[in-house]
């Protein structure tokens, strides 16, 4: 399963009290997956700290709205948490883009690691759908599936 590390893909203006991402130029994110992007897909952000809720949250709303400004279209999005791990499975392999996200905390690789180990992730990675990407917001996120 191929990763795509990219780290701080996004750019942020602020306007007011509104917030705007964007995919930072020259991060290389959208270069790295446009040919290989599907019609729709299924996107799925999985938390790096699954107890903080509205930071994934708005992380992954953030990367969607970048995303879809880059020309590429989003058609549904979900958020891999604590409350909604029950579903872990069903969630990983019905996403056609999986994207492990970074943390904001000064231990944020420890606990997406303990988050990890508890959902058995390399198993579940193994439930991948063919063709699907998977994008890492940190090299800490992508060792963390190693």
């Amino acid at each position: 399963m191929e990763v795509i590390v990219a780290p701080e893909p996004m750019d942020y203006e602020i306007r007011g009290m509104y917030r705007f991402a964007t995919l930072r130029e020259g991060a290389g994110l959208a270069e790295a997956v446009r040919d290989q992007w599907p019609e729709n897909p299924r996107l799925l952000m999985i938390a790096a700290e699954p107890e903080s809720d509205t930071y994934t949250e708005n992380l992954a709303m953030d990367l969607a709205t970048a995303l879809v400004k880059a020309d590429l279209p989003v058609g549904e999005l979900r958020v891999l948490q604590r409350e909604t791990a029950d579903v872990a499975a069903q969630l990983i392999a019905g996403a056609d883009i999986i994207v492990l996200a970074d943390g904001e905390g000064e231990d944020a690789d420890d606990k997406r690691a303990a988050f990890f180990g508890e959902l058995d992730m390399s198993t579940l990675l193994e439930g991948v759908k063919e063709g699907a990407l998977v994008v890492a917001l940190s090299e800490a996120a992508h060792d963390a599936i190693r």
